[in-house]
C-alpha cells in the first residue's frame, strides 16, 4: 500500500510539472496580426494594428496608423519572462507597452503604465 501511494505521488508530480512546463508563454505566442485597442486615451479608445514577428533570432514589431496605413517599426521588442516588452513612437509620442497572454487569441497589458491595453489576435 505504503508503495502504491509512493508511485501515486511520483505520477501526479511529473504530471503537474509537464502541466506547467506546457503553460509557459513564449514569443511564438505574440507571433502574428493584432487589433490592439488602447483604452481611455485623452482622445478616446484608439485602436492601433499591430504585428509582431521572429526573426534571425530577434523579436521584432510594427505599429500601423490607423488612418494613413502607414507601417512604423517598433524600438524594441523583447520578452521578459512571459511578457513582452515593446517600445515605440506613436503620435509623436516614444512609448512603453508590457502584454502577457490572457488566452490563446487575446493579450491584456498596460501602456505607460497607465493605460489599458487590449490586444486580439487577426486570423
Amino acid at each position: 500500500m505504503k508503495t502504491l501511494k509512493s508511485v501515486f505521488t511520483i505520477v501526479l508530480l511529473m504530471a503537474a510539472v509537464s502541466m506547467a512546463k506546457a503553460q509557459a508563454v513564449t514569443h511564438d505566442y505574440f507571433i502574428g496580426n493584432w487589433e490592439v485597442l488602447v483604452k481611455d486615451t485623452p482622445q478616446g479608445d484608439v485602436k492601433l494594428p499591430m504585428i509582431f514577428s521572429f526573426a534571425d533570432g530577434k523579436l521584432s514589431g510594427k505599429v500601423i496608423n490607423p488612418e494613413t496605413k502607414e507601417e512604423g517599426a517598433m524600438t524594441s521588442v523583447e520578452m521578459k519572462g512571459e511578457e513582452l516588452f515593446a517600445t515605440f513612437s506613436a503620435g509623436g509620442y516614444d512609448l512603453t507597452m508590457l502584454i502577457a497572454k490572457k488566452d490563446n487569441d487575446q493579450f491584456t497589458g498596460k501602456l505607460m503604465d497607465m493605460l489599458e491595453v487590449i490586444g486580439t489576435r487577426i486570423k
